[in-house]
């Protein structure tokens, strides 16, 4: 197939976290501190899809939450593709149809995504980035929270979003047991 159909449902499933990620970070405005979970963005198209589908969600999915948070243009994508080449380089190791695997992938990238962006966003150096970031600690550890529960849903809307539109529901190239 030339083009793959799970590439364009997982663009538009990633577009919806994102989107639904604004939506409480604006709604909790009150509270003085902000939800990160963009890690689930960056897990199921290097599990599934094979390397030209995923190079093409990347950029898609990057793009979009490039243009949509107050970050500098290209970070999230550049992130999107070295994350996800290198999951996709050992998705062998992983068991894309269960929700452990993703779900600490999801983690690993939500940490290497949100200290890199916050590092990016406040312009101090290597020596004073310590200072604001035990600031934003807490943020961190709710975000991680909160990705406890979002991550493994996310995971199981987009496996179920596959089977909706009757496209192929196992990764390209499962493990052998």
């Amino acid at each position: 197939m030339i083009f793959d159909k799970r590439s364009l449902l997982l663009f538009a499933s990633n577009a919806l976290l994102l989107h639904l990620m604004l939506l409480i970070n604006s709604s909790i405005t009150f509270v003085g501190f902000n939800l990160f979970i963009l890690g689930p963005l960056f897990i199921i198209a290097p599990l599934y899809l094979r390397a030209d589908q995923f190079f093409i969600t990347s950029l898609l999915t990057g793009f979009w939450v490039d243009a949509a948070l107050p970050i500098p243009f290209g970070v999230v994508t550049l992130l999107m593709l070295t994350i996800g080449s290198l999951i996709l380089l050992i998705r062998l190791r992983f068991r894309a149809e269960k929700n452990f695997h993703p779900t600490l992938l999801a983690h690993i990238a939500n940490f290497i995504t949100g200290v890199t962006l916050f590092y990016l966003s406040t312009g101090a150096n290597l020596t004073d980035f310590f200072i604001p970031f035990s600031t934003s600690f807490i943020e961190l550890i709710i975000s991680h929270l909160a990705l406890l529960v979002i991550a493994p849903w996310f995971f199981n809307f987009q496996r179920s979003l596959f089977s909706i539109f009757e496209t192929k529901t196992e990764p390209e190239s499962l493990p052998f047991v």
